[in-house]
C-alpha cells in the first residue's frame, strides 16, 4: 500500500487536496501541488482504470494500470477507488472533502451536484474549502472538449498553420498543461485569500478554470494586434514571432538547428560566426542586405546553404560564443533526459523487479525547500482500505464494500 508523500518541507505540507479528476488537465494540476508538500488523495472508479492509466507503451505498465503519462504525474499520491454511486461510498467521500482544503474535480457541469457534491452547497458547509472546477468552456456549458478540439477553437491549430496555411495541431496536449497549471495557480491564489481572511471567512471559494480561457491567455500575442488594433499581422511561417529575418529553423550537416536574432548586436555576432566557420564574405553582405530590407525568403535560403556546411554542435558553438540564441533541435526525451538528474526519483513495481524512474519536477527553484521525497505512483484503489478507515468506517463495512465491488482495492 502506497504512503502520502513525504514533503514535509514544502510550502504545502499539512493541506490535504482531495483529486477526483481523470485523464491530463486535472491530475496534472493536483500534481502541481503534491510537488509543493500537499497530502494528494486520487479518487477512482472502482470497476475501471483511467485512461491514462490503462494507455502504455510498455504493455507491463498497462498491466499495472501505470501507463507512463499516469506515472508521470501520479507521483506521491494516495488513490482511493470508489463507485460514487453508491451511498456509502458517497458518505465516505463527504467525510474526505470534509477533511480537505481543496477539492479538484472536471466532471461535466452538473455531474458533481448529481451525485451529492454540489460545489455550490459544499463551499457553504464547509467555509475553508476551495473547489476548483476545470471544465472546457465553463460550468453553464455541456460542450464537450478534449486538447484537440480546443485548440482548434480557440485560434492555435491556425497560429500554428504549416506554409500552406493548413490548421496544425501542436503536437502533444498543450491546452490540457496549460489548464493544469492554471488551475494550480487558481488554487494557490484562493488559499492565500482564505488565510488573510482568517476567521472572518464566512464560505469557501469555488474557482472555475476552464480550457478554452487557458487557451486564448496563452494565444494573447497572436490575437492582441486584432483585438488592440484592429490589424491582422502577416503570418511568421518560420521565422521567429518577432518576424526577423535572421531567424528560423535550418538543417545542419546533421541535424536542425533553430536561432532568432532580433537585436543588432546579435546580427553582428551572426556575421561573426558566419564569418568564422568560412561562409564568404560576399554571401555574408547578402545575408546582411537581405535582412535590412526585411526579405525573409532570401535570408532564410542563404542561411540555410551556410549552415549546411557544418554540424550542429560547431554552430551550438561558434554562435554562442558571439551571443547570438541559438540551440540544436532536440527531440522532448532528449531535453528531458539532460535535466532528469535533478528530477525526483520513483521506483515502479515491476514483475521482474523494480524499475527506478525520474518524475518531472515543480520547474522552478527557489532558496527554500520545495519538494520532498515522492513515494511511487500508485496502484488504483492501494490506499482504499487506509482511506475509508479515516473516512470513519469499520473494518466490517470496509471489507462489505470491498467484497460488493462498491471499492477496489489492488488486494481485494
Amino acid at each position: 500500500m502506497s504512503s502520502p508523500s513525504d514533503a514535509a518541507a514544502g510550502p504545502l505540507a499539512g493541506l490535504r487536496v482531495i483529486d477526483w479528476t481523470h485523464v491530463l488537465a486535472g491530475p496534472f494540476a493536483g500534481y502541481q501541488l503534491g510537488l509543493l508538500g500537499a497530502e494528494v488523495i486520487r479518487v477512482e472508479r472502482a470497476d475501471a482504470d483511467d485512461m491514462i492509466r490503462a494507455k502504455a507503451a510498455d504493455p507491463r505498465l498497462a498491466a499495472l494500470g501505470l501507463g507512463e503519462s499516469f506515472v508521470i504525474q501520479g507521483a506521491g499520491k494516495r488513490s482511493l477507488a470508489l463507485d460514487a454511486r453508491d451511498p456509502r461510498a458517497r458518505k465516505a467521500l463527504a467525510a474526505l472533502i470534509a477533511s480537505a482544503d481543496v477539492l479538484l474535480e472536471n466532471f461535466r457541469p452538473g455531474k458533481l451536484a448529481r451525485l451529492g457534491f454540489d460545489p455550490a452547497e459544499l463551499i457553504v458547509r464547509h467555509p475553508r474549502l476551495v473547489v476548483c472546477s476545470i471544465t472546457g468552456f465553463g460550468p453553464d456549458s455541456n460542450r464537450r472538449a478534449y486538447d484537440h478540439v480546443v485548440q482548434a477553437c480557440s485560434g492555435l491549430m491556425a497560429a500554428n498553420a504549416n506554409a500552406a496555411g493548413t490548421p496544425q495541431r501542436v503536437g502533444f496536449p498543450v491546452i490540457d498543461y496549460a489548464v493544469g497549471m492554471q488551475a494550480a495557480q487558481a488554487v494557490l491564489a484562493a488559499l492565500l485569500r482564505r488565510e488573510r481572511q482568517g476567521a472572518a471567512r464566512q464560505r469557501g471559494e469555488w474557482l472555475q478554470v476552464t480550457m478554452n480561457g487557458a487557451a486564448l491567455t496563452l494565444l494573447g500575442p497572436v490575437y492582441a494586434p486584432q483585438m488592440v488594433s484592429g490589424i491582422t499581422p502577416a503570418r511568421t511561417a518560420s521565422t521567429a514571432f518577432s518576424g526577423s529575418a535572421l531567424s528560423g529553423t535550418f538543417a545542419a550537416s546533421d541535424g536542425h538547428l533553430a536561432l532568432v536574432c532580433n537585436a543588432p548586436d546579435q546580427a553582428v555576432g551572426l556575421q561573426q560566426a558566419l564569418a568564422e566557420a568560412g561562409v564568404d564574405e560576399s554571401t555574408r553582405q547578402r545575408i546582411d542586405a537581405a535582412a535590412r530590407q526585411a526579405d525573409v525568403a532570401t535570408a532564410q535560403q542563404l542561411l540555410g546553404e551556410a549552415f549546411r556546411q557544418a554540424t550542429v554542435a560547431d554552430w551550438e558553438a561558434r554562435l554562442a560564443a558571439h551571443g547570438v540564441p541559438a540551440t540544436g533541435v532536440r527531440s522532448a526525451a532528449e531535453a528531458a533526459a539532460e535535466t532528469a538528474a535533478g528530477w525526483p526519483q520513483v521506483e515502479l513495481p515491476l514483475p521482474d523487479g523494480p524499475r527506478r524512474v525520474p518524475v518531472p519536477g515543480i520547474g522552478y527553484g527557489s532558496s527554500e525547500p520545495l519538494t520532498g521525497p515522492l513515494a511511487a505512483p500508485p496502484r488504483r484503489g492501494a490506499d482504499t482500505r487506509a482511506l475509508l478507515a479515516e473516512a470513519g468506517l469499520d473494518e466490517s463495512a470496509i471489507d462489505a464494500m470491498l467484497s460488493d465491488g462498491t471499492a477496489w482495492s489492488p488486494s481485494s
